[in-house]
């Protein structure tokens, strides 16, 4: 019986360890693990895009995971704020190319749909845009993206 009585209390000894190396983990924080406030807007043709979707790539991919990936929809005014984890918290600081598109919903005949992206098409794609932007501690305003 006392074999047994080491062995769990062995098991319950290893399992304590393991529960302290995974709640205080292997090292220091990632670069993605914290973010900062970022807002701006969106203009096309000089007038606010509401609605409008932006995804932000960092410019600097090696060791940033996918599933990391900043984002932000324009309101009716054009703003936005950048999400990454939560709804408006910020993204993690670093350089980042920035896409935007803009699907009109339509509903006909009691369905709804999206028309194609009526943005110019170089906002669309991360090799082809040319909207840079940087991310640095405290909060950032960005000046608007005013698309062409």
């Amino acid at each position: 019986m006392s074999a047994e009585r080491l062995s769990s209390r062995g098991m319950s000894a290893l399992c304590g360890l393991l529960s302290i190396v995974l709640v205080c983990g292997c090292g220091k924080s990632k670069p993605w693990d914290k973010v900062v406030p970022v807002k701006g807007a969106v203009t096309y043709k000089g007038k606010p895009v509401k609605d409008a979707e932006l995804a932000f790539f960092p410019v600097v991919e090696e060791g940033f995971p996918e599933s990391v990936r900043p984002w932000a929809k324009t309101s009716e005014n054009g703003e936005f704020a950048v999400s990454t984890y939560n709804n408006g918290d910020g993204a993690p600081t670093g350089r980042y190319k920035v896409t935007v598109i803009h699907h009109e919903i339509v509903i006909s005949g009691g369905s709804m749909g999206s028309k194609p992206n009526d943005l110019p098409k170089k906002y669309a794609s991360k090799d082809s845009t040319d909207l840079v932007i940087d991310v640095a501690e405290g909060e950032t305003t960005l000046p608007p993206f005013e698309l062409k």
